[in-house]
């Protein structure tokens, strides 16, 4: 939706919102979002660390909910807070992948489940700014239908990118998906992801990133994560370390700073409810 970005006076401009993905993981992910300044993240509702936030919380939190259907770590998995059945693998954890949750979880399972994760980041008293996806689950045509209408209900942003050319959604449905974004007046974002980039060039591709990238408003993602006894262990700890490095480069923040308009989704929401009013923003058949 251009005309929010209209609006908000940001046409034309280079506009970053740094997101902190997976908050909770670890203490380890939560004390590295205390120490970077960005304030913008998503919650894992279904981690046991999500009350290290609410009870130590960081001054000018920006939270949405990470809405999750999946468990990707064998040796530190998630249980879901519904009892749908479709929803757990033969152990009882949430689908290791994207593919398997969406092989196997049902339309109905999905929508108690991330409406149970919505609740209960409200009833913690999380004033959730925003809404998007661990591992793009959310992205099924039919649980899009779900993740829309949630946005709809909180009147808030929800993750959209401007392009569905992403790996999350297979070819497949990108027409049935694109049909459903249609209807939606909710904004869309570029992305940008550190996740893929090596360890060792990342401060690199940061630099490059701020300097060349064309004018939009930007969704960029990480996962910044302490190297600590707790957090040492995990299959990607290299990656995250190295997203907190290289978001404390003292020449990656001074590029932010000085060509960049940073952004957080609680101004997004905000300004959103006020253009809106009480139009509906996901028009439901």
């Amino acid at each position: 939706m251009r005309e929010l970005w209209e609006y908000m006076g940001l046409a034309g401009k280079r506009v970053l919102i740094v997101h902190h993905d997976d908050l909770a993981l670890f203490r380890a992910q939560n004390e590295a979002y205390r120490q970077l300044p960005y304030s913008t993240g998503s919650l894992l509702m279904v981690s046991p660390w999500v009350l290290d936030l609410v009870l130590n919380p960081k001054e000018g939190a920006d939270l949405g909910v990470h809405l999750t259907l999946t468990s990707e770590w064998r040796h530190y998995r998630f249980r879901p807070l519904t009892c749908g059945s479709s929803l757990r693998d033969l152990q009882g954890y949430m689908w290791p992948t994207t593919r398997e949750a969406w092989e196997h979880v049902k339309t109905e399972d999905a929508e108690a489940e991330l409406r149970a994760q919505v609740e209960l980041a409200l009833k913690l008293g999380i004033d959730v700014t925003h809404i998007d996806t661990h591992m793009g689950t959310a992205l099924r045509p039919d649980i899009a239908d779900i993740y829309l209408r949630l946005a709809s209900e909180l009147r808030v942003p929800a993750l959209i990118p401007e392009s569905l050319q992403i790996p999350h959604v297979p070819p497949q449905f990108r027409s049935e998906l694109g049909k459903l974004l249609a209807k939606a007046k909710l904004p869309r974002f570029k992305l940008a992801d550190t996740y893929g980039v090596k360890p060792e060039e990342k401060a690199r591709f940061l630099k490059a990133f701020l300097t060349e990238a064309e004018p939009g408003v930007y969704h960029l993602i990480h996962h910044a994560c302490l190297l600590t006894e707790e957090s040492r262990d995990l299959p990607d700890i290299e990656v995250r370390f190295s997203d907190f490095r290289a978001l404390s480069d003292p020449e990656v923040r001074k590029l932010m700073d000085e060509r960049w308009e940073l952004l957080t989704y609680r101004e997004v929401r905000d300004a959103l409810r006020k253009y809106m009013g009480n139009e509906p923003l996901y028009q439901t058949e």
